[in-house]
């Protein structure tokens, strides 16, 4: 008996640890490519992890879970997002050596794209999502959502004329590149993982506390009474 609750508090860190590894890299893949600048996605990064902590246990399916992790993605990469300018190495020119200028000229384009357009080429086209998901991750109706990516579509071909395909192609190849690599996944994750422990001791010594506490004032209450009735 005295084996149960180690053993069941090890089955349910790697159940959170299994929910946590399957977002965790389309997490860090929209935040990267949204943001621009690496230390704004890996502050988002950060914190949808973190609040995932809390909201995990109100969970009911991988719908839900997925539709949370992508909705609040997107939100705190709006908190987060630098202006284009003041991006100083786009994460999108990472595994590039030596970009052409095509590929300059259409990221800069996608960069000055309006913050849903932006989203919406990234989930669409990015993430392959379907047109449902896709709004409720940008917490908009599917026309609205469709729209977006249309006038995303748009602008980015009036820069890249009869090569649109192409130049989305390359661009998408390193949206790609930005999934984390497996052993920083798993390292990360169980840094995650750990902290929700940590909370849930935190928590228990909470309610020890007030108990204690509690426990005190009936203490002084009964010698109070005591005293009294002497």
């Amino acid at each position: 008996m005295a084996d149960v609750l180690p053993r069941a508090r090890k089955l349910q860190k790697r159940a959170v640890e299994i929910v946590l590894r399957a977002h965790y890299p389309r997490v860090c893949r929209i935040a990267y490519a949204l943001c621009g600048d690496d230390d704004a996605a890996k502050s988002a990064v950060r914190i949808v992890m973190n609040q995932s902590l809390r909201a995990l246990p109100h969970w009911r399916n991988e719908v839900q879970a997925g539709n949370w992790f992508l909705h609040h993605t997107i939100l705190k990469t709006r908190d987060l997002a630098p202006p284009p300018g003041a991006v100083r190495q786009d994460s999108l020119l990472r595994s590039l050596i030596r970009p052409s200028p095509e590929y300059m000229a259409f990221l800069l384009a996608f960069r000055h794209l309006p913050p849903q357009q932006r989203e919406a080429f990234v989930l669409f086209r990015g993430e392959r999502l379907e047109t449902r998901q896709a709004a409720v991750s940008m917490d908009c109706s599917t026309a609205a959502a469709a729209n977006h990516l249309a006038a995303a579509d748009k602008a980015l071909a009036a820069i890249a004329v009869d090569t649109f395909e192409t130049r989305a192609g390359a661009l998408l190849q390193v949206y790609a590149s930005l999934t984390p690599p497996d052993d920083l996944i798993v390292g990360d994750i169980g840094v995650i993982a750990r902290r929700l422990g940590w909370r849930k001791f935190l928590r228990t010594l909470e309610r020890i506390l007030a108990l204690a506490i509690l426990a005190a004032i009936a203490w002084i209450v009964w010698r109070i009474s005591r005293m009294i009735v002497i």
